[in-house]
C-alpha cells in the first residue's frame, strides 16, 4: 500500500487473452493479488485495476506525456482454435514501478472476478454449442444426400445406415442439451435477478462451469 492509496503491484499473469496489443492508447488489466500480510488461500486475495500505461486521477486520463506503468509483456502462448487474439504472458513491477487501484474491498477479490468470469464461462459455453450445431447442420445435409452402401440389394443414402444414424443422433444430443442447460443458466440468473432469492444465483454459479465444461469439450 502506498499513502495514497494506491498499491504497488508484482508478479506475473500467465495465458492474458488480448493481454497486449497496439489498438488501444491504453490497456486496462484486472488483476488479483494478495496485500502484504492478507491471509493465505483465497480469503486473502484482492482486486486491482492495473492499466498497462500510467494514469492522471485528477484528470481522469491518461498521463500526458505517455509513461509506462511497469507492465511488460514477456512472452506469448499459442493457443489452438485462437488466430487473432494473442495470449500474453506478462509480467507486472519488473521494475518496482507498476501502480495498481484496489477495486471493492481487500480480500474480496475472487467473488469479484466471478461476475465477469462466469459471464464468459457461458460465453465459452455458447460458443461451443454453437460449433457443434454448425457441425450437426453440415452431417446431417452430408448424410442425406450422399449415396454409399446397400441395404436390400438398393443403393441408399449413408443416413439409412444405423451407425450413421447414432452418430448423428449424438451430435444432436449434444446440440440440444447443450443449449437446454444454458438457457437453465441464463433462467436462473434472471430469477435471482427478479426475485433476490439467493438459491437462483447459487444455482446457476453451480452449473454455469458445468455448461462451460460441457459445451466446450462436447461441441469440440
Amino acid at each position: 500500500p502506498q499513502e495514497d492509496g494506491t498499491y504497488k503491484i508484482k508478479g506475473q499473469k500467465i495465458f492474458i487473452s488480448a493481454g497486449d496489443q497496439d489498438i488501444s492508447e491504453n490497456i486496462v488489466h484486472l488483476v488479483l493479488a494478495r496485500i502484504e500480510g492478507a491471509s493465505k488461500g483465497a480469503k486473502g486475495i484482492s482486486l486491482f485495476v492495473v492499466p498497462k500505461n500510467k494514469i492522471d486521477l485528477e484528470k481522469g486520463e491518461m498521463a500526458e506525456p505517455r509513461e509506462s506503468n511497469d507492465v511488460q509483456s514477456v512472452g506469448i502462448f499459442h493457443k489452438m482454435g485462437q488466430k487473432a487474439t494473442p495470449a500474453m504472458h506478462l509480467a507486472f513491477g519488473d521494475n518496482d514501478n507498476c501502480m495498481g487501484y484496489l477495486l471493492g474491498q481487500e480480500n474480496r477479490g475472487l467473488p469479484q472476478m466471478f461476475l465477469m468470469m462466469n459471464n464468459a464461462r457461458l460465453g465459452v459455453a455458447l460458443t461451443g454449442i454453437s460449433i457443434a450445431s454448425a457441425a450437426y447442420q453440415l452431417s446431417l445435409q452430408y448424410a442425406q444426400e450422399r449415396k454409399q452402401g446397400k441395404i436390400g440389394g438398393e443403393l441408399v443414402k449413408i443416413i439409412e445406415h444405423a451407425d450413421v444414424k447414432r452418430m448423428l443422433l449424438s451430435q444432436k444430443a449434444v446440440v440440444e442439451g447443450g443449449l437446454c442447460l444454458l438457457m437453465r443458466c441464463y433462467k436462473y440468473l434472471d430469477l435471482s435477478e427478479q426475485t433476490k432469492e439467493p438459491k437462483y444465483l447459487e444455482l446457476a454459479e453451480l452449473l454455469t462451469p458445468v455448461a462451460k465444461t460441457m459445451g466446450a469439450e462436447l461441441g469440440f
